[in-house]
């Protein structure tokens, strides 16, 4: 019998894999005008660091220096202030309590020990004003603090009226700003009663007549509403 005229595989017989070989493409070494130039300026650069390290050394120390003080100066104000609380918070309790007394003596103690801090201010500010101490609240009034300086002002020019200086006392109420002094309104208020007592109601009405302008719901405007009324 004649084999056919094809070639047979027989089913045992295994394909051979062909062997496929990874080819890696390894670049070319860089030498084009551009690339010399990039190199060139790099070297000009760490050439420029190692001849002027001393000055950049020194630069860096100045800047950690001035960076720990400033670091060290905020720690001692906070410092400050927490040991000025502690004795302000044992006067506000004795306030409290109605100890008057003795809450004058700690704020009177937070004031001259740490007036920096602003517990200390504080403290000038309530010392001044519990104990008639015009000194203490004068220099309450020249802190630059939006809470205490403008109560500090008016706390002045009140003192003052009491004391029969009714010229200064004008002067302060009329000295506080629309802006910057939250007790504006408060010295309008004075302001238009210092009027009345004098009789003058012209300017006792036009000091009035902003207060209830600017103020219109505010109890400086409702008490004395039914005074010029």
């Amino acid at each position: 019998m004649k084999k056919p005229p094809y070639k047979s595989y027989g089913r045992d017989k295994k394909k051979k894999k062909a062997k496929i070989e990874k080819h890696i493409d390894i670049p070319a070494p860089v030498d084009t005008p551009e690339a010399e130039m990039m190199v060139d300026d790099v070297y000009k650069i760490i050439a420029f660091f190692r001849a002027h390290a001393a000055k950049f050394v020194a630069v860096l120390a100045v800047l950690l220096i001035v960076g720990g003080g400033y670091l060290g100066y905020k720690w001692y104000k906070s410092n400050l202030e927490m040991k000025a609380a502690a004795i302000f918070d044992k006067g506000m309790i004795a306030l409290e309590d109605g100890n008057e007394k003795e809450a004058e003596k700690y704020f009177k103690e937070v004031a001259d020990k740490y007036f920096s801090a602003p517990s200390g201010k504080a403290g000038a500010f309530l010392y001044g004003k519990l104990a008639g101490d015009i000194d203490y609240i004068k220099r309450a009034e020249d802190v630059k603090s939006f809470t205490i300086s403008p109560a500090a002002k008016l706390e002045d020019g009140i003192f003052m009226m009491e004391k029969g200086k009714s010229s200064e006392a004008v002067q302060k109420f009329a000295s506080l700003s629309r802006d910057k002094d939250w007790t504006y309104p408060a010295g309008l208020y004075y302001l238009t009663i210092y009027y009345l007592s004098k009789g003058e109601k012209e300017k006792a009405k036009d000091t009035y007549d902003i207060l209830s302008g600017d103020y219109k719901n505010s109890f400086y405007t409702a008490v004395l509403g039914e005074v010029i009324q």
